[in-house]
């Protein structure tokens, strides 16, 4: 299928039922994380959803929220609209220079940035409704772990206040209005609009340990069940190491964990490489993965080297052929046949049970 009967099909799908629509989806700026995220449905995340990146500090979590509007504007051009919501006002990428589309105003003051969960409700409703019906949208939060609740805010006012006065503050709190404003209201009435549009909303989430003694999981973020509940992905990042060239650290290997997807392939993960610089190397990191130059843990073996049209070549020297000899389509085709291959040798040969 050429691209433009694929573009074609897509546009069109856009105008139908939910079901159809379902199969238009958001590119992640990596072959295998597209692959991974879809779980043999799409390739990337499909429209209508919620979608959960979490993450300690430099795992990339920015990076690999950017990569997705990017790789999505140059397929879908004017179609696609966008707000970066910059909750933290921790935005530094200049995305103009990266991407060649500027993903975030660099102008502070021309910026969106919630200030709590129920100002971010009305910022995204008023995103998803200003949708048109050949349009679609891309919503990211980053992040949710910054933001307070409305009774927070007022709590806070009449405590400087009552503190002018000189005056005791004893309004007392437990802390849950957020989680139960989220749990209650926020995810439950976004996801029914999400559903009915070709938008995706990213939240991206910071860990934090988890000091619930009862439970079995060493990290936790905030939205908590909710946000397990109307994610259609948690997308878990976890960096392998530093990019280090001349002593000097210029991208990170990460590895990406589907904790939870609603597709028909749970719990897949992927190596990617992300260089400050340019953003995912996807030449590098398909290379790695179909010839296995990665240990188990995502380390580099010693002196890689694999075959390309019949000739052996360094690592360096596939992704540089590769790249001068414009293969990225071949390279994206051989990596995907080897990753069906191995989904194909792992599943149950058995006679269904109802039949």
């Amino acid at each position: 299928m050429t691209k433009k009967a694929s573009m074609d099909i897509e546009n069109t799908i856009l105008h139908k039922s939910k079901e159809t629509r379902s199969l238009v989806c958001f590119p992640t700026g990596s072959d295998l994380m597209d692959i991974q995220v879809g779980g043999g449905v799409t390739k990337g995340y499909p429209v209508g959803n919620f979608i959960n990146i979490i993450g300690d500090t430099s795992t990339g979590k920015t990076f690999l929220a950017c990569e997705i509007v990017a790789a999505s504007y140059y397929k879908y051009k004017e179609k696609l609209k966008w707000v970066y919501d910059d909750c933290e006002s921790g935005f530094t990428f200049d995305t103009k220079k990266l991407y060649g589309v500027e993903i975030m105003p660099l102008n502070k003051d021309k910026r969106i940035k919630s200030k709590t969960v129920g100002e971010l409700y009305c910022n995204i409703r008023l995103f998803l409704e200003a949708l048109k019906e050949d349009e679609l949208g891309i919503y990211i939060v980053d992040s949710l772990d910054s933001l307070a609740s409305d009774e927070e805010i007022e709590r806070a006012n009449i405590r400087f206040e009552s503190f002018k006065k000189n005056k005791k503050f004893d309004k007392k709190s437990y802390g849950m209005e957020k989680a139960s404003y989220l749990s209650k209201e926020f995810f439950k009435q976004l996801a029914w609009m999400a559903e009915d549009t070709c938008a995706l909303v990213i939240i991206i989430s910071q860990i934090r340990h988890n000091v619930d003694p009862m439970s079995f999981e060493k990290f936790t973020r905030s939205g908590g069940k909710a946000m397990d509940f109307y994610a259609h992905t948690a997308l878990w990042l976890a960096k392998v190491e530093d990019i280090i060239r001349k002593g000097i650290p210029v991208g990170a290997v990460t590895k990406a964990k589907n904790t939870k997807s609603k597709t028909p392939r749970p719990r897949r993960s992927a190596f990617v490489k992300l260089l400050f610089d340019y953003g995912i190397d996807n030449i590098q990191s398909n290379i790695d993965y179909l010839y296995d130059f990665l240990t188990p843990r995502g380390k580099l073996i010693k002196n890689p080297s694999g075959e390309w049209d019949g000739e052996n070549m360094s690592r360096l020297n596939l992704i540089k052929y590769i790249e001068e000899n414009k293969l990225e389509k071949e390279l994206k085709k051989r990596t995907a046949e080897k990753w069906e291959a191995i989904e194909e040798s792992v599943k149950s040969k058995r006679t269904p049970k109802y039949q």
